[in-house]
């Protein structure tokens, strides 16, 4: 229903977005200007690491198209960057088009042969880079949530194949096709005879804008390499759901297989042996005496308590005791032992609306009154959490104990259970 959230513009986001409905769930509590000043570190415990980064693009423009704010100036050297950027990507395609036709290219062949290699290769690297991207964003994703998506679910599931390690295999194998195309473009796009078409530019400009490959280099890094990484970086799910992109993991896998890139492990256990750096680094944090590791849990509970507490936005506050005016709660409350309990820790204010207030309320509570909160109260996402029943199942053990013959006490009333 809409009003379980707290803010309808962000349900309307993150649906426009095609987010997961298991991840919106997750910020229903959120307000849109929440949303938007949470960091990608949170976003991404909250939602997951690929869906945490997609929301944090889509929301500040990171890799996406959108101008970035600021003043009418910096609009406008934006618009004469993007002209710019376009007048010499679009010279460039005439001239690789124009010295094609003429045969120019350094790579030997009829030119009819050198537009279609061009091609492919330009859409294979294209393929190669905007994988890297999506498969690295979709890892910590469950394939299920796009699993309508048939070549997408069939892509992500032969990527983390073999326990993640197809991962690896495919990184390895992408790294040496994305080289050889590089290599390949640089003999389509040379053109040495091309100066005598171009006898009215110094020869210094013509090596410097022609003879070093410019005009390819261009063309490849805009529709090659920038271009499909950008949308990745926004439409994971859309870009691994393109046709081919099963082929494409599946080439780099095999070529892995035959080892070709091997030398490379040789190479690096070579390079650590010189260097005596070890087979693996071991990264300890610093260490700290009682007081420094002290204050460090301190500033960081307080800190993840004010992030928590900056979620939470209270349109009803009666709505948040609905769910405690059953009878049992109603019981509780009247108890003597729950009534002296709150009293005690000055929450008797809260009860008095009626009922027993949720975790969220206490936490606020306790976070104005600048005092500790429990870990078991904060949410289930955070890294600090411990669940209450595992609290409650140590009370319990204690009561135990506390209550046996064998340990020699003489007390037989339980605090805790029946």
């Amino acid at each position: 229903m809409a009003s379980e959230w707290t803010d309808l513009k962000v349900k309307d986001f993150l649906r426009k977005n095609n987010i997961p409905l298991d991840t919106q769930k997750e910020f229903k509590t959120f307000s849109f200007d929440v949303l938007q000043n949470t960091s990608k570190k949170d976003l991404q415990e909250i939602a997951g690491k690929g869906a945490g980064y997609n929301i944090y693009a889509l929301l500040h423009g990171e890799g996406g198209s959108t101008p970035m704010a600021g003043g009418t100036m910096k609009k406008y050297a934006d618009w004469v960057r993007y002209v710019f950027s376009t007048i010499i990507t679009l010279t460039s395609i005439g001239i690789i088009f124009y010295s094609i036709g003429k045969n120019y290219a350094a790579l030997p062949g009829h030119p009819v042969m050198h537009y279609i290699l061009l091609i492919f290769v330009i859409i294979l690297l294209a393929y190669l880079e905007g994988l890297q991207i999506a498969i690295l964003a979709l890892e910590r994703t469950s394939p299920s949530t796009f699993r309508h998506k048939n070549r997408a679910f069939v892509s992500h599931t032969l990527a983390m194949d073999n326990n993640g390690h197809n991962v690896q295999r495919f990184l390895v194998g992408r790294q040496f096709f994305v080289v050889f195309v590089v290599f390949l473009c640089a003999q389509l796009t040379t053109y040495k005879d091309l100066a005598d078409d171009f006898t009215w530019m110094p020869e210094w400009l013509f090596v410097a804008l022609i003879q070093t490959g410019l005009p390819g280099a261009l063309i490849v890094l805009a529709f090659g390499q920038l271009m499909p990484q950008l949308i990745a970086t926004t439409n994971p799910i859309t870009f691994m759901n393109l046709p081919g992109t099963w082929s494409v993991i599946q080439l780099c896998l095999v070529f892995e297989t035959f080892g070709v890139t091997h030398f490379s492990w040789v190479l690096s256990a070579f390079v650590r042996f010189v260097f005596t750096m070890g087979q693996r680094e071991n990264i300890k944090a610093p260490e700290m005496d009682d007081n420094e590791l002290e204050m460090s849990v301190r500033n960081q509970r307080a800190q993840k308590s004010k992030n928590f507490r900056a979620s939470i936005r209270v349109v009803d506050v009666e709505k948040l005791y609905a769910d405690a005016e059953s009878n049992a709660a109603n019981d509780y409350q009247n108890d003597e032992k729950t009534q002296g309990w709150l009293e005690k820790n000055d929450l008797d204010n809260l009860v008095k609306r009626g009922g027993v207030p949720a975790p969220s309320t206490i936490i606020d509570h306790l976070v104005s009154k600048k005092l500790p909160v429990p870990r078991y109260l904060l949410p289930a996402k955070h890294k600090m959490f411990i669940p209450p029943w595992l609290v409650a199942c140590e009370l319990l053990r204690r009561d135990r104990q506390r209550c046996s013959p064998e340990n020699g006490n003489v007390e037989t009333k339980k605090t805790f259970c029946a």
